[in-house]
């Protein structure tokens, strides 16, 4: 089963500014330089281009889906697998400024888990209910915090 991302607005256009600024700023060597071949543009503008569609594939391809035995991260080129079992308590995420977060709304759940690199993921799906109710179904030994 896969759920999507609840999106704000302030992340939305937070990530577009973002890549605006990045662009700006890589490209705009490009007008201010009167020396430069038409390779070194090229290589601005490919790079400028690159790290654009870097972060917006990150923004707008964030999903959650449930497998049989794992929930599965997705968020652009980034793969994360946390199988149920190890996935040991839920509530809501206090802080959303750190950590791991394949998120684009405030209002989020963090899962914590005994195995990789991090010991918690912060998500917000957007039917968040309904992910509930799948979680809990998939892991009964799951300890569940404040959700509010």
């Amino acid at each position: 089963m896969r759920f999507q991302v609840k999106r704000d607005v302030r992340y939305i256009v937070g990530g577009l500014l973002g890549v605006a600024i990045i662009d700006l700023v890589l490209v705009l060597p490009l007008w201010m330089s009167r020396g430069s071949s038409l390779i070194e543009n090229l290589w601005f503008l490919l790079l400028g281009f690159a790290i654009s569609w870097l972060i917006i594939w990150l923004f707008f391809d964030i999903s959650y889906k449930m497998e049989d035995d794992a929930l599965l991260i997705t968020a652009g080129p980034f793969r994360s697998r946390i199988p149920y079992e190890n996935i040991t308590k839920i509530s809501k995420a206090k802080e959303i400024e750190a950590g791991y977060r394949p998120l684009l709304a405030s209002d989020a759940l963090e899962i914590h888990y005994c195995s990789g690199v991090f010991s918690s993921v912060k998500l917000s799906p957007r039917d968040k209910q309904r992910f509930l109710e799948e979680l809990i179904k998939r892991c009964p030994s799951l300890i569940i915090g404040p959700l509010v």
